[in-house]
């Protein structure tokens, strides 16, 4: 009632009861994620941790030496990059961030440590002082208690907190030693708590029609489905083909397969995604090279990627373990020839091979290996000079049982080479899949994404075109790297 949205937006996390629920009509706030909401809750703090790192930019570029400089920049109407000039996370039950919600728990301790210095304030209910780790609690600058089910947990005073009564709600005691009362959240001039949510909700209303300007930035959440046409073309991105969005800054995911990522393990259960995200990254390398660049292998015991490659890029189709087995041997024999030997002047230009590049598909890789058989073992001394070679591979596994697998020779050897991976919907009991990295019940297309030398981040797939409905031409000028 005493800023408006310019100078304070607010963003919450319900973690006890809904009690802020109703808050979200106000033009103050971008966004209140509730405890059952965990993906919208990891979205708002992700949202203000990147107003905090903008924020550092901003002040460096400025020569902004403290908040207070900052408010009279913006109260001359400068810096308009900046939706609100103060930023406040409020938290009902901090508690729950160490018991349900590990995952950002050290998120908001950085807010903690890091915001005030740029604007940037939490606000934190919570049981008990004790709900706070000891090393956090230095950074709560102002505190104030009510009455509390053990007067013992006090950290003000343990005599004057055993004298607030459960008759007198609102009365609380100061960080000073003093006893004061808290207003009611109304403005309808009614000294009771009777019926206070809505007269909360009324509050929010009459607040928001005052105000005719834009409200607080927005949190923005991944969407549940994204079309391939909303990704960079090929035209935008000739080399490296987009697979999604990432949930931290909501850009897209791009994949470097022939570079950075080298090879790409998509775990998921059924009806996860990994499939389709198979189809989305063979398609965009289509798109991008040339059936003279690229040749693909497809091991498919499901047989559903039958029609997903055209004859002029496919080098082989198997769909059981014998052929498979077979494919491999015969791919083999001719990696065989690109590897290079002491004398060839290749090896001192460092181009080892001429021809395509080979991307082997494996779909349902643990179909493949039932009974303890190990069809891609012809593969297993090229993997390491894969890079060298132009070799890759796409391959998809359940997590059902990807625990153990994980360790067979062919998994265990992609993972040595530094192979990019995105762990989609599975079983946490399946425990740890990457450092860090557990299966959980997740949306279709969503998954983790698990990449050498960058923190773990969650993405949300595109979806591929249905076989044969590429708008784009393979092998087309502009479309080759």
């Amino acid at each position: 009632m005493t800023h408006t949205p310019r100078e304070v937006g607010i963003y919450g996390l319900d973690l006890v009861g809904g009690g802020l629920a109703a808050l979200s009509g106000l033009p103050h706030v971008g966004g209140i994620a509730g405890r059952a909401d965990r993906e919208r809750a990891a979205r708002t703090v992700e949202e203000v941790r990147g107003m905090l790192a903008a924020r550092e930019e901003l002040f460096r570029e400025h020569g902004i030496d403290s908040v207070e400089r900052l408010r009279e920049l913006r109260a001359e109407g400068r810096l308009p990059e900046l939706s609100s000039t103060e930023i406040v996370l409020v938290i009902d039950g901090f508690g729950a961030l160490r018991d349900d919600f590990v995952e950002i728990e050290d998120a908001v301790t950085d807010l903690l440590k890091r915001g005030g210095g740029y604007g940037i304030h939490v606000v934190a209910s919570m049981l008990r002082w004790n709900d706070v780790r000891i090393a956090t609690q230095a950074t709560f600058g102002t505190r104030v208690e009510l009455r509390l089910n053990d007067p013992g947990d006090s950290s003000i005073d343990r005599k004057l907190a055993e004298t607030l009564a459960p008759d007198e709600p609102g009365r609380v005691l100061t960080d000073g030693k003093l006893f004061a009362q808290t207003a009611l959240p109304r403005i309808d001039s009614l000294a009771s708590t009777s019926e206070l949510g809505p007269a909360v909700e009324q509050a929010a209303m009459v607040i928001g029609a005052s105000w005719s300007g834009d409200g607080a930035q927005r949190v923005r959440v991944l969407p549940a489905r994204i079309p391939t046409a909303s990704l960079p073309s090929p035209t935008a991105e000739p080399n490296r083909v987009p697979i999604g969005l990432d949930q931290t800054a909501l850009a897209p995911v791009l994949l470097d397969l022939f570079k950075r990522d080298q090879h790409l393990m998509i775990l998921g259960d059924s009806e996860c995604g990994k499939t389709n995200l198979l189809r989305l990254v063979t398609q965009g390398l289509m798109e991008r090279y040339s059936d003279e660049e690229i040749v693909f292998a497809v091991m498919d015991p499901r047989r559903g990627l039958r029609k997903l490659v055209p004859e002029e890029y496919r080098g082989g189709y198997a769909h059981n373990t014998r052929l498979c087995g077979a494919l491999a041997a015969g791919i083999a024999t001719e990696l065989e020839k690109r590897m290079p030997d002491d004398t060839q002047d290749a090896l001192m230009s460092g181009t080892w091979y001429s021809g395509p590049r080979i991307v082997i598909l494996i779909d349902d890789y643990d179909i493949l290996t039932t009974a303890g058989q190990q069809p891609l073992a012809p593969f297993l001394p090229f993997i390491p000079s894969a890079q060298d070679i132009g070799l890759h591979f796409v391959v998809t596994r359940r997590v059902a049982g990807a625990s153990r697998a994980l360790y067979e020779p062919f998994m265990m050897t992609l993972r040595e080479s530094g192979t990019t991976a995105v762990v989609m919907t599975g079983d946490r009991q399946e425990g740890q899949l990457f450092p860090g990295v557990y299966a959980a019940a997740q949306p279709p297309g969503r998954g983790t994404l698990v990449r050498r030398g960058e923190p773990t981040r969650l993405i949300q797939t595109a979806l591929a075109a249905e076989d044969g409905d590429r708008t784009d031409t393979p092998g087309t000028p502009g479309n080759h790297a």
